[in-house]
């Protein structure tokens, strides 16, 4: 084999294979990815095992060829790699990495030691704009980041029905749920309900690029991420979600209220100063004055009030009064992914009467919704 490409175009490709590759792994074949020259094109593969990728790119092949390099360090010498064009040749069981003025060897492997990857199955497909899907993830990944409190549950769920689709993420904490509408998607299939796994959501956020379109390829074991000719692969996750729906719409409410974003969320940032291990904090509502204290305290920083001027809208309360502790990471998570000047609140009874979690959404539209549980 023998090659010739760009420098840039290498290094693009690398940090997205160093990746893939696991950091430590007994099987030394995965720290080496795929490489084959053919018809004017370079493919590339790598594998955990978990998380399969593939690209391919057009470049000056010379000799076609196949070869296994070792993917960190041959990262290292393309980063201190001084010249645009590179040479890439294997020469007996060694790749050779030649400009006009350097020339480096790496050790390789023997290509049939590689795990074979499955064909991806191009008839089933979703696709989405790239900045429109990573804004809707935006929004669920504090909760999808927490999800290992219960690792079934560690991803997106994704739940298509008809023109209706929803992303839905939970923590068992907190639970955030993106709708959808017909217009911002394309689909050739009508209804699914799959659990896209977390490896292959933070994959997809790690990538520098990514104009244009998303598309997904839904299969019966496993899900396929195609961005820019780059396929991210991974099986997906068999699970019983459980019914989120019957959260994002509580059939009625103890008392909702609207407050100004950007107040709540400076008092919040405010509060995390006084924040002990715990990460505890106390809303306390007036609700006959319109009124929210924020209450923080620490045995050893001190305390801290912060008050609110919000508007009562339904209140089915008795008691004037209304008090209750949140964590508050979780808290300013939800104020925080609502994109909209004003915020509507509520508290509703949890299903068993447990719990009095906050509900929050934007008061124009329910497009997303945040859910948390009480501490």
């Amino acid at each position: 084999m023998k090659i010739q490409l760009p420098r840039d175009k290498l290094k693009e490709i690398l940090q997205i294979v160093n990746n893939i590759c696991p950091q430590k792994t007994d099987l030394n074949v995965l720290n080496y990815f795929y490489l084959l020259a053919k018809n004017d094109e370079i493919y590339i593969s790598a594998t955990d095992l978990e998380l399969n990728y593939q690209t391919k790119f057009p470049a000056r092949i010379l000799k076609e060829g196949k070869v296994l390099i070792p993917a960190r360090q041959f990262e290292k010498i393309i980063d201190n790699f001084y010249e645009n064009e590179i040479i890439l040749e294997t020469k007996d069981n060694f790749l050779e990495i030649r400009g006009e003025k350097s020339v480096s060897t790496l050790p390789g492997l023997s290509y049939e030691e590689f795990p074979t990857f499955s064909e991806i199955n191009f008839d089933k497909y979703f696709e989405i704009d790239n900045e429109n899907f990573e804004d809707y993830l935006n929004r669920l990944y504090p909760i999808l980041a927490t999800s290992d409190i219960r690792p079934e549950y560690s991803g997106i769920y994704f739940d298509l029905s008809g023109e209706k689709l929803n992303l839905v993420a939970t923590d068992t904490i907190r639970l955030g749920v993106q709708k959808i509408k017909s217009q911002f998607f394309e689909t050739n299939f009508e209804k699914i309900s799959v659990m896209i796994p977390r490896r292959i959501i933070q994959e997809y956020r790690s990538l520098k690029r990514k104009t244009g379109k998303l598309k997904i390829y839904f299969e019966e074991n496993q899900i396929t991420f195609e961005i820019l000719n780059h396929f991210l692969t991974t099986k997906l996750l068999t699970i019983e979600y459980p019914n989120y729906s019957q959260f994002v719409s509580p059939t009625s409410f103890l008392f909702t209220f609207l407050v100004d974003r950007d107040e709540i969320l400076k008092s919040l940032k405010l509060a995390k100063v006084f924040l002990d291990q715990f990460k505890e904090t106390e809303l306390n509502f007036d609700l006959e004055t319109n009124q929210l204290e924020i209450y923080t305290k620490n045995e050893l920083l001190g305390e801290n009030k912060n008050n609110l001027t919000i508007e009562v809208k339904e209140n089915n309360l008795n008691d004037k009064e209304f008090k209750i502790k949140f964590h508050l990471d979780f808290l300013f998570d939800g104020f925080d992914a609502i994109d909209s000047e004003k915020i509507l609140g509520g508290f509703f009874t949890g299903f068993g009467g447990e719990s009095t979690p906050i509900y929050l959404k934007s008061p124009i539209d329910d497009d997303f919704v945040y859910v948390s549980v009480h501490r």
